[in-house]
């Protein structure tokens, strides 16, 4: 029964990664609007955050899950070959899906960034290490060999 470790830590790091990846891009989004001059007060970010959490969550999670399954996999050819540490591996394949998730959804939506929290450096430097932080949990929980 060992093996159902394997899904489940992809089912929860594609879960807490749609959950983290769309408040913290949400607070971008907000952040960038004060910046101009809205006032957003403390209840108007929890109620933005809890409806994209609801809103755009599901969606932003298909594109991760499947983004996942490909990086851990990958990940788990480079640990089997190369003799690498799992989390370091599991890490780095996160924010490389994360990464390479956000330049391709661009490219695919005629140049238009989706995740609109990741417009910025900043917003896409947190998305990545979002998913390098989801990369090790994963690890974590999938498994303890090296």
């Amino acid at each position: 029964m060992a093996w159902i470790r394997v899904p489940l830590a992809w089912l929860a790091a594609v879960v807490g990664m749609a959950a983290t990846g769309v408040v913290v891009q949400t607070q971008f989004v907000l952040g960038a609007l004060a910046d101009v001059g809205a006032d957003i007060t403390l209840a108007d970010r929890m109620e933005m955050t809890v409806d994209d959490l609801a809103g755009f969550g599901p969606t932003y999670a298909v594109f991760i899950a499947i983004g996942f399954a490909i990086a851990f996999f990958a990940g788990w050819l480079v640990i089997r070959y190369a003799r690498l540490p799992r989390p370091l591996v599991h890490a780095v394949a996160g924010a490389a899906c994360m990464g390479l998730m956000l330049v391709l959804m661009e490219q695919v939506f005629f140049g238009v960034p989706v995740i609109a929290g990741a417009r910025s450096a900043a917003g896409f430097s947190a998305q990545a290490a979002l998913g390098a932080l989801w990369g090790f949990i994963y690890a974590g929980l999938s498994g303890t060999r090296r």
